[in-house]
């Protein structure tokens, strides 16, 4: 989840630091992402990412709370949710 969204949000808004001619992607699938907290790639999230996305969330996951999975799903725009009771 955490890849999917880094890409993303690199490849549509042509960050400096990567050197691609790759298209923004289609679409983006996020599971259990989250974001970075390393103040280096905050960048990265500070415009929103247009890119479709569906993120999909475990309630009772014990890795990535749902509030991180939601603080990331809320950097995108029109963001699709599938949300399940597990782990």
């Amino acid at each position: 989840g955490l890849m999917a969204a880094l890409l993303s949000s690199l490849l549509e808004h042509r960050s400096p630091s990567l050197n691609s001619s790759h298209p923004a992607l289609k679409f983006a699938i996020v599971s259990s992402g989250y974001k970075l907290q390393d103040a280096s790639w905050s960048h990265l999230y500070e415009e929103p990412i247009s890119t479709p996305s569906l993120h999909i969330f475990g309630v009772l996951d014990g890795m990535i709370t749902l509030n991180r999975s939601m603080e990331l799903r809320d950097c995108f725009v029109c963001p699709e949710e599938l949300c399940f009771v597990g782990a």
